[in-house]
């Protein structure tokens, strides 16, 4: 390589982010550690603002649909991993990897980066949470709308883990057959489950490890804790209108929570409280008491907050903790769970998906 061309060739970047807003912002965050480097995003019809407002360009891809995706999850519904969509993504992204040349690409929950990765012979960066991890120290628990779930609650957990361990094992092997399939086609390198597909040449953790800890992390891993968007917004129109002889409760279900499991906040009952929604879209929650706003700036509003409640994703807790503001959540999905289940162990939060009017009151009596 001739000593002109090192010095005018800039590294580009490719970022293929799941379509979801945790999964895009934390991009967004990632992609300002590479400043000297041409930036390039996955285009995505309901974030591209927040793409654009950085300055990034956009590519179009193939990918699959974040709603479709999240109600298979809610059911603990695997189908979206379906041979038909893992190709027609796959030839999507080598299609566009070929065009454009990049000289890495990151991924952040994109299942099908590591082959369109390995195809193009290019180095594959992925994002990872700390539970997907296949070094995570934990047990990750059986999703409450596994039909399992109400039998493994009654063993003993010593029992109950082995038993979600050894069917979790098979799972993934199960789930990834029609990468296996696609793997034989395309002539590339055999990989034994799906925790495997996740895993690129070079892994980033975006957790803390106190949350999710790991065991024996390999050279290509790193622990890079969470990646927080912050719009350094004042926010000072929203404060302004707050209430000052109330308390103020924060609900951010990202946008893969269900809105409708706090429809109960519109009531007149709840009219002693300044309540603040950031995405609630459809204005599930609605009221005189209500302040509703697509997007809120976390980091500004939750020092005036008396209570956040949320999804449990990624995004929002990480907020939470920096802040100490006290957390309920009302999950959708076992990811979600997941997050839970680690954040109660720490007594950094609570559920609050069964009986969850009843719970939240009990809360709310006790600030």
């Amino acid at each position: 390589m001739s000593e002109t061309y090192k010095k005018v060739h800039k590294q580009r970047i490719l970022f293929f982010p799941f379509d979801l807003m945790s999964h895009q912002l934390r991009c967004v965050v990632l992609a300002k550690q590479y400043p000297n480097s041409e930036i390039l995003f996955s285009s995505s019809l309901s974030y591209g603002s927040f793409i654009k407002k950085e300055g990034y360009e956009t590519f179009h891809v193939e990918d699959f649909d974040p709603q479709k995706v999240m109600q298979c999850a809610e059911k603990f519904d695997f189908s979206w991993l379906n041979h038909k969509d893992i190709q027609r993504i796959f030839l999507s992204q080598v299609e566009v990897i070929q065009n454009l040349k990049p000289d890495l690409v990151i991924g952040d929950t994109s299942p099908t980066l590591k082959m369109a990765a390995e195809y193009t012979g290019v180095p594959y960066t992925s994002l990872m949470n700390g539970y997907m991890s296949k070094y995570y120290k934990n047990v990750r628990a059986l999703s409450k709308t596994h039909p399992g779930h109400k039998h493994l609650s009654k063993l003993p957990p010593s029992v109950s883990n082995r038993i979600i361990k050894f069917a979790e094992a098979i799972s993934f092997r199960i789930v990834h057959q029609p990468f296996k399939k696609l793997r034989r086609k395309y002539k590339l390198k055999h990989v034994s489950s799906y925790i495997n597909e996740m895993e690129g040449d070079q892994n980033l953790i975006c957790d803390h490890e106190y949350l999710f800890p790991q065991n024996n992390l390999p050279k290509h891993y790193k622990i890079i804790g969470p990646l927080m968007y912050k719009t350094n917004n004042e926010e000072s129109e929203l404060i302004s209108i707050l209430n000052n002889g109330k308390k103020t409760i924060c609900v951010c279900m990202g946008s893969s929570g269900n809105w409708n499991k706090l429809q109960f906040l519109s009531s007149q009952k709840y009219s002693d409280y300044n309540i603040l929604t950031a995405g609630d879209t459809r204005k599930s929650i609605s009221g005189e008491h209500v302040i509703s706003k697509d997007f809120i700036a976390l980091e500004t509003i939750l020092p005036f907050c008396n209570l956040l409640i949320s999804h449990g994703g990624n995004g929002t807790i990480y907020h939470g903790i920096e802040n100490k503001t006290p957390m309920l959540f009302v999950t959708t999905h076992f990811e979600q769970e997941w997050n839970v289940q680690q954040l109660e162990a720490l007594e950094l939060g609570k559920c609050i998906d069964d009986d969850t009017e009843q719970k939240l009151n009990e809360a709310l009596a006790s600030y």
